[in-house]
């Protein structure tokens, strides 16, 4: 018996539709910039082409964000750890037995928690993308699975009502 628990960032835009967001957003802009050369205001242009060269930048990181993902394999013995980024695969394995799940406080009052499989001096952070609410849901869920150091319910049981 085994539980899988896929993880990925919310990119709800496609490639194709960030393209055609900004293509549509260069023309409006560069085109509203074009108006205020032709009044004699020329320092509009190169701000609003920096602007749109930001707005690019942005665009692209958030899509190859949206390639990231891991996957948490726990079975009986072990637990895997899975990341995927567009640079390739990293598999961290862990004792089931000997492995805790830790949700730690932010370190400041507006940050975000951080979910970490910790086993004899190792840890690994899991879901930094999610939400702090998806983040909370998915640390109880690992608790439920995985149990605290030295236990490990069994998996039939711990596999009825789960959700995220």
């Amino acid at each position: 018996m085994e539980q899988r628990i896929e993880l990925a960032p919310n990119c709800s835009l496609k490639p194709a539709a960030a393209m055609l967001f900004f293509a549509s957003t260069c023309l409006f802009s560069l085109g509203f910039a074009l108006f205020f050369v032709f009044k004699g205001f020329w320092p509009v242009l190169p701000f609003s082409a920096l602007e749109m060269l930001v707005l690019g930048l942005c665009l692209l990181a958030s899509m190859r964000r949206g390639k990231y993902t891991q996957t948490v394999l726990i079975t009986e013995s072990q637990i895997s750890l899975v990341t995927r980024t567009r640079r390739g695969a990293q598999k961290q394995e862990f004792a089931r037995h000997w492995t805790k799940v830790r949700l730690r406080s932010p370190p400041r009052r507006h940050g975000s928690s951080r979910l970490t499989i910790e086993s004899r001096g190792r840890a690994c952070e899991v879901g930094s993308f999610l939400t702090e609410e998806e983040r909370c849901r998915l640390a109880e869920r690992l608790h439920y699975l995985v149990g605290g150091m030295n236990e490990s319910p069994p998996l039939e049981i711990a596999n009825r009502g789960d959700r995220i």
